[in-house]
């Protein structure tokens, strides 16, 4: 059995409402606030998967309006696939691309997969991000990566 003390007794009997304390009262609700843009991207994003062949350098530039490939240095790329469609002409926006644009962020992507020898690299841009991929060593490579971008609700 627990004692209680003469100070803890005390310090109940005051904070009754007996005492002339009254009891706090309950929070008012909050007004709600206009959600920032943050607050409105899903918080499961668009991955894309990009596969292709490199042999040499060159950077995928995605915006709203458009998905090129701006080709470097040695060869353009093979096989190159968007979510497992193929992308033929590198010069057109490939036709999966023009579904997903108008629901993404593309200020806010980033890699979250990459496979390949050399380098592979995102960079932001203000209407959107470009994909640099550079192969170096002699030879082509198989290079895949995959790319997280927010959804807009």
């Amino acid at each position: 059995m627990k004692r209680i003390t003469i100070p803890a007794l005390l310090g109940l009997l005051l904070m009754s409402p007996v005492f002339g304390q009254t009891p706090p009262k309950p929070e008012k609700p909050r007004p709600e606030r206009k959600p920032s843009r943050e607050a409105i991207i899903d918080v499961h994003p668009k991955l894309l998967r990009i596969t292709a062949t490199i042999d040499g350098s060159g950077r995928f530039q995605f915006t709203r309006d458009s998905l090129k490939f701006e080709h470097k240095h040695w060869s353009r790329p093979t096989h190159v696939s968007i979510d497992g469609e193929p992308w033929k002409d590198l010069n057109a926006t490939p036709g999966p691309w023009r579904d997903v644009a108008d629901r993404v962020d593309l200020t806010k992507a980033w890699i979250v997969k990459r496979e390949g020898r050399d380098t592979i690299a995102l960079e932001s841009t203000p209407d959107g991000f470009d994909l640099h991929v550079a192969d170096s060593p002699n030879g082509a490579a198989e290079y895949s990566i995959v790319i997280a971008i927010p959804r807009l609700r």
